[in-house]
């Protein structure tokens, strides 16, 4: 099931900023290597490899979101590194 997003204005804004496009987004909700709860901050956050559009090379692409649903709100996006992801609480690195 492919699930539809909606970006809040503080993720619009993080995404221009980051250079991260909305089909990227889209694609680690849809199928994401992993997910994790934050209970600090009670949210999601998901992670998958997609291709930088800088280095045109797979790199790691985090998106904060709220709980999965038919749709699903993306609060946050950021491209990471392994160690990155580690810090953030993920373990299928």
């Amino acid at each position: 099931m492919s699930r539809s997003v909606k970006f809040t204005k503080h993720a619009k804004l993080r995404a221009l900023e980051r250079d991260v496009n909305s089909e990227d987004a889209e694609f680690v909700i849809n199928s994401p290597i992993e997910t994790i709860f934050d209970p600090e901050r009670q949210n999601y956050k998901s992670f998958s490899l997609v291709n930088h559009p800088l280095t045109k090379g797979p790199a790691y692409l985090m998106v904060v979101h709220g709980k999965f649903n038919t749709r699903v709100t993306i609060i946050s996006v950021m491209w990471q590194t392994r160690g990155g992801l580690r810090k953030n609480g993920f373990n299928k690195v």
